[in-house]
């Protein structure tokens, strides 16, 4: 990187880090100068990466006119924008997209959500096994809203099942941020070495 390049680099995560103290001009700068870049990246390198080559190999050069269907159903997702009276005319291309979706995948991958579900059922001789079919079974009998309400023996199941997902939920979080952690010292490894020059 230039030194132009790496003043503006650090300047920018300078500003995005300014957040911290509170809201401020130079934060929505940051913040309105990085939104309008990322969109139109997106919009330019799917424009060119994948609505140009598709037009130009499956509907000019296979004959594939029927892709516009596609095309079609993707506008209809801004139908969302016009009057309440046609605003629920977005939900066809939300429904085909899950749809399509779902029965892809199940039916192209079939194999690893049935090893997921084959290993909920472990052999029951090891303790560790018989741990994870409790937590797993807890955890389950959480969402059975309408089955054993009134049972105190399955509500108390049903507590437990809550305390392990939010311990599970917990890890999780804590992962997610000792990532965000990382992502923070690499930042403030690039201002110390790149711009300030301090040898580490």
């Amino acid at each position: 990187m230039s030194r132009t390049q790496v003043w503006v680099a650090a300047l920018a995560t300078l500003a995005c880090y300014s957040y911290l103290y509170k809201e401020n001009f130079f934060f929505r700068l940051a913040e309105h100068t990085m939104i309008p870049l990322a969109v139109a990246h997106v919009l330019t390198t799917g424009w060119h990466n994948t609505f140009l080559p598709y037009i130009e190999t499956h509907v000019k050069g296979k004959g594939w006119w029927w892709f516009w269907i596609f095309f079609v159903m993707g506008v209809l997702y801004y139908a969302r924008f016009l009057p309440a009276r046609w605003a629920w005319i977005t939900r066809y291309p939300i429904s085909v997209s899950v749809g399509w979706s779902l029965g892809y995948y199940f039916s192209l991958f079939p194999r690893q959500y049935g090893v997921q579900i084959a290993d909920a059922v472990r052999d029951l001789g090891v303790f560790e096994n018989i741990l994870f079919f409790l937590m797993f079974a807890t955890s389950m009998m959480y969402f059975f809203l309408t089955v054993g309400g009134n049972s105190k023996p399955f509500r108390t199941a049903a507590q437990w099942g809550r305390w392990i997902l939010m311990v599970g939920f917990g890890a999780s979080f804590g992962n997610t941020v000792s990532g965000r952690i990382s992502l923070f010292l690499g930042r403030l490894s690039f201002l110390l070495t790149e711009w300030l020059g301090v040898a580490l």
